[in-house]
């Protein structure tokens, strides 16, 4: 493992942790309230706008905001994977045209949109935001499925397949997921990154969570007036988004880059080294 690589890993492992084992490491936290933006006796942040301790809220505010990513572009991509395959496998061209035609025109529609109309028919419903969000993904999931399985299932092994009476659709679907399985892991990062995006937009336009709530998102938008008096109760939950986005994506990037290119660079680089 690279040392590039560790530092991506590093990148991604500090929101998880802040995530997965937060709400543990904060119950040692005092349960009292302190004085709105001023100092924290159990940690050096300070307090927020509600005077609970700045790092105490950042550990419990992660679990929802990751959980509810996570599921969302899971969800989305389940629907995207099957509408992109089946299209792609078509035989008819108004097989494809039944299939992709719908997701052309949900692409039309402003995501933030979407999120918006299901937040005041529901109330804020975090479950009808955290839909919205997925439909919001399905149409450009399925467009890149499609394209990414059109070429492999109607390439020139799946005919050799056919051509050789080949029955067995364990060999055709072997097949499929290897050749597809790297440029689909690479979306699914980028998709994560949307996903994220947009519950970070909906949470800080006061459309997600409860305003009380200690989601990192909620706790940018609720402290950000008080960014030059408190400035860790906006940056340190702003940082942790951050750092999930990015590390998400440079660790993605560099685990699925195609390994002749690595060999090559790394050909280069012992040649300039001789």
């Amino acid at each position: 493992m690279t040392a590039r690589r560790w530092i991506y890993a590093a990148l991604v492992a500090v929101p998880l942790l802040f995530a997965l084992a937060g709400p543990l490491l904060a119950r040692g936290a005092p349960g009292e309230r302190s004085i709105p933006f001023g100092p924290s006796p159990w940690s050096p942040f300070g307090t927020d706008r509600l005077g609970r301790d700045v790092l105490a809220a950042a550990l419990t505010g992660g679990q929802t905001f990751l959980v509810t990513g996570l599921v969302t572009v899971l969800g989305a991509y389940l629907v995207g994977f099957f509408i992109g395959v089946a299209a792609a496998a078509a035989t008819r061209a108004w097989l494809d045209d039944l299939l992709m035609r719908p997701v052309d025109v949900l692409l039309c529609i402003p995501s933030l949109l979407i999120i918006m109309v299901a937040a005041l028919h529901t109330r804020g419903s975090a479950v009808a935001i955290a839909c919205a969000i997925g439909l919001a993904l399905v149409a450009p999931i399925a467009r890149f499925v499609r394209m990414a399985a059109a070429g492999v299932v109607h390439g020139p092994v799946m005919d050799a397949l056919r051509m050789q009476g080949e029955s067995r659709a364990y060999r055709y679907g072997r097949y499929a997921v290897r050749e597809t399985a790297r440029p689909l892991a690479a979306d699914f990062g980028v998709r994560f990154t949307a996903a994220v995006y947009f519950l970070a937009s909906a949470n800080f336009l006061g459309l997600g969570f409860d305003t009380t709530s200690t989601d990192w998102a909620v706790s940018v938008a609720a402290n950000k007036d008080a960014l030059m008096i408190a400035p860790w109760s906006v940056v340190l939950p702003g940082a942790l988004i951050v750092l999930l986005v990015v590390g998400t994506n440079l660790l993605v990037d560099d685990l699925l880059s195609d390994p002749r290119s690595i060999a090559a660079a790394g050909a280069r680089r012992t040649g300039r080294d001789a």
